[in-house]
């Protein structure tokens, strides 16, 4: 299997808050098209399991504009600009559920989805214990 080779100009547009991102790329065949992904190069996430000394698994529970309902999600969101990874989840889970991590344990990083330019980092967080209530930011109840 060959790389695809990228080739500028990189289109980006802004949609509300979110950022499409546009790539051409050149297939192994010679082919060249243009490619939408979400999200700017280099963006990061970091999310968390979180497990409280009983071992119950803590969740962050939002409603979600695209399936339209309540979900079940396990903590994170945005790495913000001069924040770790692992200070971005310690933030999130204390935002999203009001607990904070006895430890933490980087677990890796992947990419979440194949349209997607953001790079998601995973923690396992042990020893959870409630803190406060949940910080809701806005539009987030």
């Amino acid at each position: 299997m060959l790389d695809w080779e990228r080739i500028e100009p990189t289109r980006v547009t802004k949609v509300g808050w979110r950022t499409i991102t546009t790539k051409t790329f050149r297939l192994p065949d010679g082919a060249e098209g243009p490619f939408d992904v979400v999200y700017p190069d280099g963006q990061e996430f970091a999310n968390v399991i979180a497990i409280t000394a009983d071992n119950e698994v803590v969740i962050a529970r939002q409603f979600r504009p695209g399936p339209e309902k309540i979900m079940d999600e396990l903590p994170g969101g945005y790495v913000d600009e001069g924040e770790t990874p692992q200070e971005a989840v310690e933030r999130e889970l204390l935002e999203e559920t009001g607990y904070k991590a006895g430890a933490i344990e980087y677990l890796g990083a992947f990419h979440k989805d194949t349209y997607m330019n953001a790079m998601w980092h995973a923690f396992l967080a042990t020893n959870c214990q409630k803190a406060s209530e949940p910080e809701a930011e806005a539009h987030e109840h």
